[in-house]
């Protein structure tokens, strides 16, 4: 005779070869894995889940928390279960970017230009891109996407005249780095990152589909050609649900 848990949750009892929440749990990983949902989905909340299997909240507690254990699934308070995205490990070298690594990965990457002008500087690029008195920068406000997925938002500064046409190039070639190649400048490196945390504007949250309270990554990055001249300054806003950085202290 079968006996009920206390308290008439039945999450320990067995059905065929599983306990109920292991059901559960194989048959949400199953639909995972065969892309039924896909990454950043929500999943459906704990009470529908209960419906849908005929079992108490308290064995789908259960089943979420083994699938967040094996990294399918994260959970935000107040609003829910997600597929866990497939995160992107971005190795902060000197010569690393973020197509490159795209491209080794065999993950489709492309930026989207959302905007450019033409405009004077501010003091920080300014400095930054070591600018002559008067001289303007074209500014190129782009969003990252992979796998169709929005990652990344940055605006761009380059100086001019060196990099007149610099937005047409990126549009052409689908990335900054093939861009700056496209008006000859071979060398790309990393001279400086900064790295800060906050919560995105309301316009960038809407951007990158996530809500203002999830925090992103702020990347502040100057960059130089080979002679060490400054051939671009951007700062960057950078979903941490998609990406992590790796600070890299030596390049191979």
């Amino acid at each position: 005779m079968e006996i009920e848990p206390e308290g008439g949750d039945r999450m320990l009892r067995r059905k065929g070869s599983l306990h109920l929440w292991q059901e559960v749990c194989v048959s949400v990983e199953k639909d995972i894995r065969q892309q039924r949902l896909f990454p950043g989905e929500r999943l459906a909340t704990e009470e529908e889940l209960a419906r849908r299997f005929n079992v108490h909240r308290n064995t789908v507690r259960r089943a979420l928390e083994v699938l967040e254990e094996k990294g399918l699934i994260r959970t935000e308070h107040g609003l829910g279960s997600f597929v866990r995205e497939r995160l992107i490990s971005h190795p902060m070298g000197r010569r690393t970017t973020l197509p490159v690594i795209l491209k080794g990965l065999d993950r489709g990457g492309r930026e989207e230009i959302l905007g450019s002008s033409t405009v004077l500087p501010s003091r920080e690029i300014f400095a930054a891109l070591r600018l002559e008195k008067s001289q303007y920068v074209r500014r190129v406000n782009m969003l990252t996407l992979v796998d169709d997925n929005p990652t990344m938002i940055s605006s761009a500064y380059f100086p001019l005249p060196r990099f007149h046409g610099i937005d047409k190039a990126i549009a052409e070639t689908g990335s900054v780095p093939d861009g700056l190649k496209q008006l000859g400048t071979e060398e790309i490196i990393r001279y400086e990152s900064r790295i800060t945390t906050s919560n995105p504007t309301r316009t960038d949250a809407e951007l990158l589909r996530q809500p203002r309270s999830q925090p992103v990554l702020k990347l502040k990055n100057t960059i130089v050609d080979g002679a060490n001249q400054p051939i671009l300054f951007s700062q960057i806003r950078m979903s941490a649900r998609w990406i992590e950085l790796i600070i890299q202290y030596n390049d191979l």
